[in-house]
């Protein structure tokens, strides 16, 4: 007893599987899956069997009443045998009958044999009757198999549509009937291949997992082995690879940890010289390549290369935004796959129309627009398409696509600024040819109209003056001539100054103007006449977007280094969106009530470049209907002012 007990611990807590145990498992389970496969298999053929007998006598049961339907006056109806051979062939062709033909006493009148018809039966075979007639009858054994049987069904050949008439039924024929020969059962039911195709797999499955036993049984030894080879060097893998190594490695699975082993040192080798090789490349790319394409993605125009089979080869960030790519899925892409919409879809439609179905492209260059044409968001895009013409590559081209919108409205806005001064110089120049003629006709001597007329003329004149003022300094500024003449500038004096010159337009509109100014205020470095300019333009469009009966306030700010002079209005304001459009050279708002006022849209740029040649800037807070703040801020380092003098 302490033997048996000794044994079964050993075969629980051994590290190898018996092969009796392993066998008798494999085979208990294989006699068990035969058997059930056999048992199901059988019981589906009987089911099979039953289900294909009902089917095929019902199938029969049709055909007889289609015959027996058939209008003509028997065989000798070459119509009647003519259709009732076409049943027969029917049914053939749907049902495996052996054989089917109709009988009139002993005579074969129409069968699926040919050679048949005609002929004499020698004897009828007797069988069992059934409910309507029909009589079924087993076939003598030296048939073929499978085992058949069969079906004798009499034919109803009275007047059917006499019956219906009277109310009777059909009689059937004493001497002609309907005789089919059907198999037992179907000759390979789909179910049945079905079962034998499960069991093949079954079995081969139990065949492979067998080998795997065997294979496993064999194996464990060395894989345990490895075990414990990994957990005593758990903490200096990474050093030390070899003393993974099994140094008597007999079987397969120690030799091939041992190759496994070796393979790991070479790849770790490879990790190290492809990690080397790639820091050499970013070097090298850094220095060439990268560089290059560094450069191309920095230009705003969009950069395209096409490839002489028609593809995308590279496009730089500006391209790849105008087509909504990505740089990196667009590269590689072909004419044909590419899809894009908005500018992108115009943008490839060019390009398509440009190709050749040789895949050569043609010299183009067109305007594309995008964005609707009377709102901000409107575009204009200039496209080169250039073909390069290099030997054996006839196919290859650069596209250059650049954004000539702000050229375009730069272009425009020229044009108004003609238009608009053009006005501006008329309206003056009328006024003072008209008063002048009053005053040389001599036709007033009154002093106060006298007095009127001069002062209009006076006004006139100093209207055009600052007009050509601003024009004179426009074109300053875009050559880079203007000069600023440094000195000491008393700032209350030059506001005061600014104030007494707008008073007049102010009164007109009855526009409060109030100057508040520190108790003290010290002389800055600048050029007095030119901030002279900048605080005119600003008091002017104050006074000009305010509505009558506001204020405008002036007021001055000195802090450590800095000067703020600040012009205050509760006007109608202008939308933050048009901030930055309103300090650009021939533009205005778009707000109606500004387009309304007459101006050149030079003088808020005017401004700001004069206040930046003085190292300062100009700050805009606004928003629609709630009036205008603008800050200048200026140097109060004379050596600042002083050093931007000499440049």
């Amino acid at each position: 007893m302490p033997n048996l007990w000794k044994s079964f611990r050993g075969f629980l807590t051994a590290e190898e599987v018996p092969r009796w145990f392993g066998l008798s498992v494999v085979l208990i389970y294989l006699v068990g899956m035969g058997s059930i496969a056999q048992f199901g298999i059988a019981q589906a053929r009987r089911e099979t069997a039953i289900r294909f007998q009902g089917d095929s006598q019902y199938a029969a049961k049709l055909l007889a009443d289609r015959v027996a339907a058939i209008e003509g006056s028997g065989p000798a109806d070459l119509k009647w045998f003519s259709a009732c051979q076409r049943a027969l062939r029917e049914f053939m062709a749907n049902v495996p009958a052996k054989s089917v033909r109709v009988i009139e006493g002993r005579t074969v009148v129409a069968s699926t044999n040919p050679t048949e018809t005609g002929t004499t039966i020698t004897a009828r075979i007797a069988g069992t009757s059934q409910p309507g007639g029909i009589e079924i009858a087993p076939l003598p054994s030296s048939t073929p198999s499978p085992p058949s049987r069969l079906i004798r069904i009499p034919l109803r050949v009275a007047d059917v549509a006499a019956a219906s008439a009277d109310g009777s039924s059909a009689e059937a024929h004493p001497d002609r009937y309907l005789e089919a020969v059907l198999p037992l059962e179907p000759t390979m039911p789909s179910s049945l291949a079905n079962q034998a195709r499960l069991l093949a797999i079954v079995l081969a499955v139990l065949g492979a997992l067998f080998v795997v036993y065997r294979c496993l049984r064999e194996q464990l030894r060395g894989v345990s082995r490895i075990v414990d080879r990994l957990e005593s060097r758990r903490d200096r893998i990474e050093d030390d690879l070899s003393s993974l190594r099994i140094g008597d490695a007999l079987d397969g699975v120690t030799k091939a940890w041992n190759e496994l082993v070796d393979l790991t040192e070479r790849l770790l080798a490879t990790v190290q010289r492809t990690e080397a090789n790639e820091e050499l490349s970013r070097v090298l790319q850094r220095s060439s390549g990268g560089a290059l394409a560094e450069a191309l993605n920095a230009v705003p125009d969009g950069i395209v290369y096409i490839s002489d089979e028609v593809r995308f080869e590279y496009l730089n960030s500006a391209a790849a935004r105008m087509f909504g790519w990505n740089a990196q899925d667009a590269n590689r892409a072909t004419l044909t796959e590419a899809q894009a919409s908005g500018l992108g879809a115009r943008l490839l439609e060019l390009i398509r129309g440009a190709s050749s179905p040789e895949g050569t492209f043609e010299a183009r260059t067109e305007a594309l627009e995008a964005g609707d044409p009377q709102s901000q968001d409107h575009s204009t895009y200039r496209v080169w398409l250039v073909p390069l013409q290099r030997p054996r590559h006839h196919g290859e081209c650069v596209v250059l696509i650049r954004d000539v919108s702000q050229q375009i409205r730069a272009e425009r806005a020229r044009e108004e600024f003609i238009a608009q001064v053009t006005h501006e110089l008329r309206t003056p120049l009328t006024n003072i040819r008209a008063y002048t003629e009053t005053l040389s006709s001599g036709m007033f001597e009154d002093p106060k109209v006298i007095t009127e007329c001069y002062n209009v003329i006076t006004k006139e004149t100093r209207r055009l003056s600052r007009l050509v003022e601003d024009i004179l300094s426009v074109s300053q500024l875009e050559v880079g001539s203007i000069e600023l003449h440094v000195d000491s500038v008393d700032l209350k004096a030059l506001l005061s100054d600014g104030v007494r010159d707008v008073r007049g337009l102010a009164d007109e509109k009855n526009i409060d103007v109030q100057l508040v100014l520190p108790a003290k205020l010290e002389p800055i470095r600048a050029d007095r006449d030119k901030l002279s300019v900048v605080i005119n333009n600003l008091l002017g469009n104050a006074i000009k977007y305010t509505p009558a009966n506001g204020n405008v306030v002036v007021g001055c700010q000195v802090a450590a280094e800095t000067v703020v002079l600040t012009v205050k209005d509760n006007g109608i304001g202008i939308d933050p969106a048009e901030h930055g459009k309103v300090f650009e050279k021939f533009q205005r708002g778009s707000n109606p009530e500004v387009q309304n006022e007459p101006g050149t849209g030079i003088g808020l740029y005017t401004a700001r470049e004069i206040v930046r040649r003085h190292g300062g800037e100009i700050e805009l807070i606004s928003e629609k209907d709630k009036g205008s703040t603008f800050m200048v801020r200026l140097p109060h380092r004379e050596s600042r002012a002083a050093a931007l003098t000499s440049v």
